[in-house]
């Protein structure tokens, strides 16, 4: 759906500061009510060097991904005013592209709010299905469009939850979108550059594998926790996975009534996504 912008100006009271509920480095997301339904209106920040025909053309191919554990994407606009704005200490009357995305709403928040410096605060079979989720959708990306299509900035952050904590991938497009201009790249190297695999880094190359880094240090954070994720490059995996072997055998026994044979399918289960995890951060991960 293509939005005009005096209805998403409508919907949102002209961008309250009230019906704010985050915001990051692409731009402000307010929270409104469309049709009935609660969505997600994210207004993005104006990014010098950003294409609008690309960016038409990328938002309506997102428009047909249908996947569980992918965030919807409802519609957006991208549409010229004209406003007073401030140049060199003076006002002048100047054109501006402003560009809207609208998402489906997701009442669980973000998946950054519960990695804790031990672990995940989730219980196993929420952090299970949070992995397993997320991992399906990433599949889903990757593989059913015909051409792969690669998300190159999943962290955390970007990972959202539903009620029932299923995750869904957001915040899908954007970062390809502008990856080429000068504000994504001074964003990406600083802000996120611990989920970005080293080919990228050393040398910028792009493939599946960007995106499979970026998924095994979010499996790994929420095993082993803030702390503990950055001790998996300083000592043999062996020993990195009997670390968190050990973390998640602590939160099981504090739990009362866990029973013991209860404790060990989980922590065989924690086991097999550690080691996955490992392998999607190894340099030969293929």
């Amino acid at each position: 759906m293509d939005f005009k912008l005096q209805d998403i100006e409508a919907i949102t009271n002209n961008f309250a500061e009230d019906q704010i509920v985050g915001s990051g480095g692409y731009g402000v997301v307010y929270r409104a009510t469309h049709e009935g339904e609660e969505i997600a209106v994210k207004k993005l920040r104006q990014l010098q060097g950003l294409d609008d025909k690309q960016f038409d053309n990328e938002f309506r191919n997102l428009r047909n991904i249908r996947h569980k554990n992918v965030v919807r994407l409802i519609g957006y606009c991208h549409q010229s005013c004209k406003k007073y704005m401030e140049h060199k200490g003076e006002l002048i009357f100047a054109k501006e592209m402003e560009r809207v995305l609208c998402f489906e709403y997701m009442h669980g928040g973000s998946l950054d709010k519960h990695i804790q410096d031990e672990s995940c605060g989730l219980e196993w079979p929420t952090c299970f299905k949070i992995i397993k989720g997320t991992c399906e959708g990433l599949d889903h990306l990757h593989t059913s469009q015909g051409k792969p299509i690669f998300h190159l900035d999943l962290k955390p952050g970007n990972i959202l939850l539903d009620e029932s904590m299923t995750p869904k991938i957001g915040d899908l497009g954007l970062s390809r979108l502008v990856a080429s201009t000068k504000t994504r790249q001074t964003e990406m190297r600083d802000g996120t550059l611990g989920f970005m695999p080293p080919e990228y880094v050393d040398s910028g190359f792009i493939s599946k594998k960007f995106d499979v880094f970026s998924l095994g240090v979010i499996i790994i954070k929420m095993l082993a926790g803030d702390k503990s994720y950055f001790r998996c490059s300083e000592m043999p995996s062996e020993q990195f996975i009997e670390l968190v072997r050990e973390i998640w055998r602590k939160k099981f026994q504090a739990k009362p009534g866990y029973s013991s044979q209860s404790q060990e399918i989980d922590i065989l289960g924690a086991t097999s996504c550690v080691e996955i995890a490992l392998r999607c951060v190894d340099r030969d991960r293929n």
